[in-house]
């Protein structure tokens, strides 16, 4: 009897190692409809979903809302958009890209954009997680649209810059986003390709983060060292070999834990000559991927904000329209 419960424990241990860094978000993430009401955006009919977030191993439960918008004519498919930062705003917030919902709304995409609720949105309640894992529910939010409210899952595009894009890209490398998404368009990054080079590494690439970007207090914040160390914060000092260990698990090019890298989703990058070089780490996660890719690159261009200038937002539609 003993002999048989060491042979059961150590297979649970064991298939629990084997695992790691690529948990089943079906089973873990766990999506539940909290309201819906109706609104008018863009002087379009309009509903604002709210959705709860329940992850288990994290026993956190976090919240989103959803404004969804589907055009009058026969749907073309589903647009997914999702923001930088911790994912705090809705993707139409200002001109350009007011002027790419409707424009994708008048090709026949449906559009839903993701808001987190919360003064650190994902990263409410993820502080040491680090980012793979913080940002995981974002496969189970779309696979719950794909699901519940979506009306042509044929086409499915995801869309987001920064912060929005490594969301994409955590779920593509870590956890069989492919599976749900069509076409995926990343802008302004994603940033995270690298974090040991990002912020430790040869401040002559241009994958190194400049001085003074929010992301080092992100990076610390999530890693569970704000307040505690600021390891990324003061990087003049040599960091402990856990953090960079840490940081090499929280990079989408892990060393430690095998990224995915050769898709069925067809991946479109679009950036500047960034001037928080979030597209010196988008090209080291392009030159890695496997699978049918695209660069786009404006290098008159320097914002970070791509979707927000005219002209990545030009870029962008053009991406869209050639999807359809």
């Amino acid at each position: 009897m003993h002999i048989r419960i060491i042979i059961i424990l150590f297979s649970l241990t064991f298939l629990g190692c084997s695992n790691e860094g690529n948990p089943s978000p079906s089973e873990i993430d766990l999506v539940k409809l909290v309201s819906r009401s109706s609104v008018t955006y863009l002087n379009r009919p309009a509903s604002i979903i709210k959705l709860e977030i329940r992850s288990e191993d994290l026993n956190i439960i976090r919240n989103v809302e959803i404004r969804a918008i589907k055009p009058t004519s026969q749907t073309k498919g589903a647009l997914v958009l999702s923001t930088g930062g911790f994912g705090t705003n809705y993707y139409g917030i200002g001109l350009e890209t007011n002027t790419t919902l409707n424009f994708a709304i008048n090709l026949g995409l449906e559009t839903f954009e993701i808001k987190w609720l919360g003064s650190q949105g994902w990263g409410s309640g993820t502080a040491g997680a680090g980012y793979p894992t913080a940002v995981r529910a974002y496969g189970a939010i779309l696979r719950y649209l794909k699901t519940n409210e979506i009306t042509n899952t044929e086409n499915i595009i995801a869309h987001g810059g920064s912060g929005g894009s490594f969301q994409i890209a955590y779920g593509l490398t870590r956890f069989n986003l492919e599976n749900d998404i069509n076409h995926a368009i990343l802008i302004a990054g994603p940033p995270t390709a690298d974090l040991n080079q990002a912020i430790f590494g040869d401040k002559t690439l241009k994958s190194y983060w400049p001085d003074g970007i929010g992301g080092f207090r992100i990076t610390d914040y999530i890693h569970g060292w704000d307040g505690q160390g600021n390891y990324c914060q003061n990087r003049s000092q040599s960091p402990p070999d856990f953090v960079l260990n840490e940081l090499d698990k929280s990079s989408l090019l892990s060393n430690s834990i095998t990224p995915d890298l050769n898709y069925s989703t067809n991946l479109i990058f679009i950036n500047t000559n960034d001037e928080t070089n979030a597209d010196g780490q988008g090209r080291l996660y392009f030159d890695a991927i496997q699978s049918n890719k695209q660069w786009h690159y404006l290098p008159n261009e320097t914002s970070h904000d791509v979707g927000g200038i005219t002209a990545g937002a030009i870029k962008i539609r053009e991406i869209i329209q050639t999807l359809l």
